[in-house]
């Protein structure tokens, strides 16, 4: 498949950086779109087509989750088909020129008598697994992968004949790799095109086989791939294509493509969001209610100190900037955040120290009265918010 030629950067369209406000892109793009306007450039195409550009800039810059797609994985992340060419798809040897060879020649010949061209296969495409470890899928690694592919027989040169022998031509269709049926009808005669079955179309016959291919002209060889993952790949439905390194049909044929299907593995402490990394921290509920500087281990292998406020409540988030995931293909190191989530650890009286559980005891008796007192008040106004909210039931 081939490449499609390469957009450019969105923000590079809109004249911005990366650290662009929503108002620096609407004030952008607005400059810009009165600027390239068709109306203001009648017949000119290149104005047409940059006023194209602006506005698919703007549409993905203007909305906050393609904005942050495109920021973290560019054009991958808004179009999962970007830098891929279908067009030939269908493979090799398909066109206008076999439909219309096969229209003349059920009327009654080739087109002049033209020899047949012999068609190369394109190869078949493969697909294969790829597991990464959440911590490579993060950082990005090299993976050497082992691909097990048809490719020409190195014994006869893709050829299929024994070494010292070549293919011969076809005697059933002499050469030409079609054979002609003429058959009457209403209209007159009619001769239809076919492939020659003898020959499969190749236009030549082996009569003495390879020994190694046993005349199939392919053989399966393993093929190491080298497969660079860079850092903040994608950890979710990624299928990686690598070209020319699926099965080969022929020698000099087109060989096919790989797929690898990518999967990410989990990891018991970390998760990841997009860009960012989550995790727990377990703390005491006197460390939230006094307050507390701790150490708090990172992805990296490292720690860092993180300042838990006096009065933070159990399921809240502290933000650690930049120790979260890099950037997919930002070449410039910058990295996501690592958020924490509180977690109160309430300990077992029986764990507790005989001083611990009397100093707790204490600090009770002159907190529970003022807990209670609050707890009740609040109870009371949400029952009389609901006992307004009770449908009447009285019969009419």
């Amino acid at each position: 498949m081939s490449k499609k030629p390469e957009k450019r950067d969105y923000y590079e369209v809109l004249g911005l950086n990366r650290n662009a406000t929503p108002d620096d892109i609407k004030k952008a793009f607005r400059s810009l779109a009165k600027k390239y306007h068709p109306d203001l450039h009648p017949n000119d195409k290149e104005a047409e087509e940059k006023f194209k550009e602006i506005n698919e800039a703007n549409d993905v810059l203007s909305n906050p989750s393609k904005k942050e797609r495109y920021d973290q994985f560019g054009f991958a992340g808004i179009d999962p088909t970007h830098g891929i060419d279908f067009s030939n798809a269908a493979g090799e040897g398909f066109g206008f020129d076999d439909i219309f060879g096969d229209i003349f020649g059920m009327f009654g010949g080739n087109r002049g008598g033209r020899r047949a061209r012999q068609v190369r296969r394109r190869g078949t495409d493969m697909e294969m697994d790829l597991k990464l470890t959440f911590e490579e899928a993060v950082f990005g690694t090299k993976k050497d992968i082992q691909v097990k592919r048809r490719v020409p027989c190195d014994n006869c040169n893709g050829s299929g004949a024994e070494p010292g022998t070549k293919p011969e031509k076809c005697p059933t269709c002499n050469g030409r790799g079609q054979v002609a049926r003429t058959q009457r009808t209403p209209f007159g005669l009619m001769q239809q095109i076919t492939t020659c079955s003898a020959c499969e179309g190749r236009g030549e016959i082996i009569k003495k086989k390879c020994s190694k291919c046993k005349g199939t002209r392919v053989i399966t060889d393993i093929d190491k791939i080298h497969v660079p993952i860079p850092p903040g790949f994608p950890d979710e439905g990624v299928v990686v294509p690598i070209e020319g390194k699926g099965n080969m049909e022929e020698n000099g044929s087109t060989p096919g493509d790989l797929y690898l299907n990518v999967t990410v593995d989990t990891n018991p402490i970390f998760r990841r969001d997009g860009k960012h990394l989550l995790r727990d921290l377990v703390v005491d509920y006197f460390q939230l209610l006094m307050g507390d500087d701790v150490s708090v281990a990172t992805l990296d292998g490292t720690q860092v100190k993180v300042k838990i406020p006096p009065g933070t409540k159990p399921g809240s988030d502290l933000r650690v900037e930049g120790h979260g995931v890099p950037i997919f293909r930002d070449g410039k190191g910058k990295r996501g955040d690592l958020f924490l989530t509180i977690v109160c650890d309430v300990p077992k009286l029986k764990d507790l120290s005989q001083d611990e559980r009397k100093t707790i005891e204490m600090l009770a008796k002159k907190r529970l009265d003022k807990v209670h007192e609050r707890l009740n008040a609040q109870e009371e106004e949400i029952q009389g918010q609901q006992a307004q909210k009770q449908p009447s039931l009285d019969d009419e």
